[in-house]
Formats: C-alpha cells, structure tokens, sequence
C-alpha cells in the first residue's frame, strides 16, 4: 500500500531541493496551490498524469516519488532478502541476544530515545551539519536503540539520504515501525548487517556515521575499518564518535572485574587511532571530548558492567576521517 504521508514528504523534498515554493509547483504541474498542499499533507495524492509530468519536471522515475528509491538493490555486492527490511544477516535475532532484543522493544527504548534526540539536538547538531555539509548517501553502522547521529541528521534534514543498519534485526525494525507512524522522513532505508562485513560495492558510499555505533561492533574492529574505508567514495567522510577506558580506570576495578572485561572486551581499552590509520584514511581529525558512562547504557558492554557490579567510564572522542 502506498503511504500518502511519505509520497508527500518526498514531493515536498524535491520541491525544496529545488528551491520553488508551492505556487510555482502548481503552476508547473497546472494546479491549484491548494492541490500541492494536499498532496505534500498527504492528504491526497496526484493523478497519473501528473505523476508522468512531475516524473519529468524532477527527472525521477514515477515508482520514486511513490516508493522512494530502491537505493540498496543498487549498491548491494551480494543477494539479500528482502522482508520489511533488507537482511544480509539472518532474519532470527541471535540467541545470545534474544533477551536483550526483547528489552529493547517491551522498553520501547527506540521510541523513548528518539524523543530524548529531539529534547537535545543541540547536542549533536554541530555534528549532523559536518554530515549533511558532504552531501550525499549517508550509512549509520550500529544505529542501536539510541540511533548514533541519524536521529540528529533526520532531525536537522528529514530528506536526508540514509541507511540505517545494525547486526540486530529488531532494532532495524523498531525504527522502521517508529518511522511508519510518526515523522515520516521520505529517504531512509532499513538494513540488517555486519560491520565487519559490509555487503555494498567499493566506493558506494559518501558517508558513514557511526554515533557510538563502532565500538559496539562484534568481531574484528580493525577489518570492521577495512570495510568501512573500502566502500567509502574517495573524498568519502567516516565520522565517528566513541570512547575507550582508560589503563588508570582499569585498575580502579575490583582484580575480578579487570580480568573479565579484559578477557571478553579487551576492546574498550583501544582507541583504534592507529588503526584507523593503517586502514587507509590519509586526513583524520581527532577531539578528545565528554565522556559516559555504564550506568544508564543499554549496550552489550553496560549489561557486561552491570553483571560485574561496576560502572565503567569512556573517555569519549570525536572523529572525522576523509579517504
């Protein structure tokens, strides 16, 4: 079915991108003012023989201004299903993340934090504009429940050109479900995948935006890297935002809990510059900023804390990277 909200919201894209107010539209299309209105309001949507003549006037096909664009089957290395959202992993939540996947949608934890986004865009405003600024196809790699810089981006520029992905198929979907009912930003794409293993062609991408979302990678962060470099666009920007802890807040924890963290996260005490580095990227600009903390985290790391009684605190950094 057709969603009357979204073809508006990308019509109303389109339009502005164009830089024409809703009367010159309508003198184009030969219709009222009014019309347009409707339409962007999704309140109506036009007849087919305005969509050919829109088609034309925007130079898009007539199946993109009623679906969107079909960006992933385009840009895909590899066959994928496609089920709600695009899987290059499989559709059954992990085992070992069952109960956690749970949490996140019996919490409704996307819906909260993404209304706590809109309560403190400032905060990371300053980092949507660097994103929005290179223009282009952007790729958030471990949205999560909090959603990294997308909810930041979309807020700033809801026609922004977005992928939002994460190895946890609920979450793809909770945001997909929240972004049905309310919002409704015209360009976002929905995909379950690995970092470590990006399933798009070299050189596809202008952007990845990883708000927290790397250092939550299962796996192989420094081939997580390599892939991220290989299908960035030359000139391609990787902003990253993460933190690590610190050798001297290692040793503050209890003997039981250095050795267990070190035995299952030695992660979190590495913060990837070098790597980072070797992976290719020639201009990478580092602020060391902030922090946080476990102590109200819902990532994998926070619940690892808290199953050791601790609270662990990252020194937080803000990365920008140019291939």
């Amino acid at each position: 079915m057709i969603n009357k909200i979204l073809v508006g919201n990308r019509i109303s894209a389109l339009r502005k991108n164009k830089k024409l107010s809703q009367n010159i539209l309508a003198d184009e299309m030969g219709v009222t003012t009014q019309a347009v209105s409707k339409w962007e309001t999704g309140l109506a949507l036009p007849d087919v023989e305005i969509l050919i003549n829109m088609s034309h006037f925007f130079n898009i096909p007539i199946n993109e201004i009623l679906e969107g664009k079909n960006i992933i089957s385009k840009i895909a290395n590899r066959v994928y299903e496609m089920n709600e959202i695009a899987y290059f992993v499989p559709e059954k939540e992990r085992d070992y993340n069952d109960e956690w996947a749970k949490d996140i949608k019996d919490g409704n934890w996307i819906k909260k934090n993404w209304e706590w986004n809109k309560s403190n865009i400032e905060a990371r405003l300053h980092i949507a504009k660097r994103v929005i600024s290179h223009s282009g196809l952007i790729l958030e790699i471990g949205t999560g429940p909090g959603g990294g810089y997308m909810p930041a981006i979309l807020l700033e520029k809801p026609d922004s050109e977005i992928i939002i992905s994460d190895l946890s198929p609920t979450v793809v979907l909770e945001w997909k479900k929240l972004f049905e009912n309310e919002f409704f930003p015209p360009n976002v794409h929905y995909v379950a995948l690995d970092n470590c293993d990006l399933p798009f062609y070299d050189n596809s991408i202008d952007v990845i935006s990883a708000g927290g979302g790397f250092g939550n990678t299962e796996g192989d962060k420094f081939k997580a890297l390599i892939e991220i470099y290989r299908v960035l666009k030359p000139g391609g920007l990787y902003i990253t935002g993460d933190g690590f802890v610190t050798g001297e807040m290692l040793k503050s924890l209890p003997e039981k809990a250095q050795k267990v963290l070190l035995e299952k996260r030695p992660d979190i005490f590495e913060d990837y510059y070098e790597a980072t580095v070797t992976a290719g990227f020639k201009t990478i600009d580092n602020i060391i900023r902030g922090g946080w903390s476990t102590e109200n985290d819902q990532s994998t790391i926070a619940d690892l804390a808290r199953e050791l009684g601790v609270v662990l605190k990252f020194s937080g950094y803000l990365r920008c990277c140019i291939k």
